[in-house]
């Protein structure tokens, strides 16, 4: 429709509506996914070529083109510049393809209601005007930039989406359906001219406005399935996190307990011992120091940071590593109080000893090193522990990414977890590993 105007104006219209498209695909990309992957460099050429894609497309688009071809050819045109856009960020290729496909309905919902709105306006059936198709090609998306900035009030999106992505898939599948089906009928009521006064076109505009409202409640949806969700997993790390700090409590209480007793027993222990080297022997001497050792350290403390996230949880999953005849290698030095939320300890050291434990059950050699530190702002954690499982790369097969060391169909949780929160900090995860030696380092940018 563009070919219709002056080229001053066409080629002013196709630059405005590029930029509020972009601008459109920027804020939809935002609400899924929040980090940037790559460079600003590559970001501005991506940018650049989106718009150029865009502003031909725009600019040289048949008048006379099928409605039916119409849709379809815009939804390419939406389509391809949003997952070009969504290539800047660090998510799977299956996330992406949602994010593209969520801006279909908002921008067509959009579309329509400014087609029906400046007819409102004209009070005509079919615009003739220079002003009233300028007014579209740019009102349409001026909407969508709109409804795109009230949809980023949903926070809960970018964080996790709850619903499986082939569900999402077929959900914005339909609604698309539906909204195409909406444009088509509207589109056959303009060309039949059955609008035939104010008041008509006033209930057609209104009616124009139902997809867009839908399309608002479908991310509504959205974000409050993720929300859901959220909430059920922060319940399932704070009764974790309760079960943890209980066990430190009573760990703590019994070694206090137990020094008392050794304190209040040892007058007798050095008279008894003094005894012994008088008329005892070497062995009955070394029974009885054992005895002492091993009531001493009946209720082991293996950390003892003063960190109580920290000592709770390591202390709680390696109760039984003696029992289980495991050797433990254990460096922790973290202040008291760290810019860390619990939960996210929980996640990332809780998830690493499982996976260690659970690794070691199956091994003749069991050891489990971990190294905490803290320097400068910079939390780091590394667990190493032999292993005998099979190593699961990313199935997309798009890079080398380590998903698991295990065998079966319940993989990947554990790592998928410690990443995310691992995120939360801007932090970085290095895994490695040789063929019976498997490595995790974490480092988290934190304060303290």
């Amino acid at each position: 429709m563009l070919n219709n105007l002056t080229p001053v104006s066409a080629v002013t219209t196709a630059i405005l509506t590029a930029l509020l498209i972009i601008f459109f695909m920027e804020r939809i990309v935002g609400i899924f996914i929040e980090k940037k992957r790559t460079s600003m460099t590559v970001a501005v050429l991506t940018y650049a070529g989106v718009f150029l894609f865009l502003f031909l497309t725009t600019r040289f688009v048949s008048p006379n083109i099928n409605v039916y071809v119409a849709l379809l050819y815009d939804s390419f045109l939406i389509f391809a510049s949003c997952y070009a856009i969504a290539l800047n960020y660090k998510f799977s290729t299956t996330r992406r393809i949602i994010v593209a496909l969520s801006a279909l309905p908002v921008f067509f919902s959009s579309n329509l209601f400014a087609s029906i709105f400046v007819r409102l306006i004209f009070q005509t059936n079919i615009i003739i005007y220079e002003t009233g198709i300028i007014l579209v090609f740019l009102i349409s998306p001026l909407f969508a930039v709109i409804i795109a900035t009230l949809l980023c009030r949903f926070k809960n999106i970018e964080k996790n989406m709850a619903i499986a992505p082939i569900v999402t898939i077929f959900i914005l599948a339909i609604t698309m359906f539906g909204i195409y089906m909406i444009h088509i009928f509207m589109f056959f009521v303009m060309q039949q001219s059955l609008i035939t006064d104010s008041t008509s076109l006033i209930m057609l505009t209104v009616m124009s406005a139902m997809p867009l409202g839908f399309s608002i409640l479908l991310f509504y949806i959205f974000d409050f399935t993720a929300a859901n969700q959220e909430n059920k997993i922060k319940s399932a790390l704070h009764a974790q996190e309760k079960e943890y700090y209980y066990t430190q409590c009573q760990l703590m209480q019994e070694s206090a307990e137990q020094i008392k007793a050794v304190r209040h027993d040892m007058k007798i222990h050095l008279a008894t011992l003094k005894d012994f080297t008088a008329c005892a022997s070497t062995e009955d001497i070394r029974g009885y120091l054992d005895s002492l050792v091993v009531d001493i350290g009946k209720s082991e403390v293996y950390s003892n940071t003063g960190n109580i996230a920290f000592d709770s949880i390591i202390n709680y999953k390696l109760r039984n590593a003696k029992s289980d005849n495991i050797i433990l290698d254990l460096n922790a030095a973290v202040p008291p109080e760290l810019n860390v939320e619990v939960a996210d300890i929980v996640t990332i050291l809780g998830n690493l000893l499982d996976n260690a434990l659970e690794a070691v059950a199956n091994t003749s050699e069991k050891y489990i090193k971990l190294d905490i530190k803290f320097s400068k702002g910079g939390l780091f954690v590394k667990i190493e522990n032999p292993f005998d499982g099979e190593v699961i790369y990313n199935e997309d097969k798009t890079d080398n990414t380590i998903v698991s060391s295990k065998i079966g169909n319940e993989h990947g949780y554990g790592l998928k977890n410690i990443k995310q929160s691992v995120e939360k900090y801007n932090g970085h995860t290095k895994i490695t590993h040789t063929d019976n030696i498997f490595s995790i380092g974490i480092f988290l940018y934190v304060a303290v």
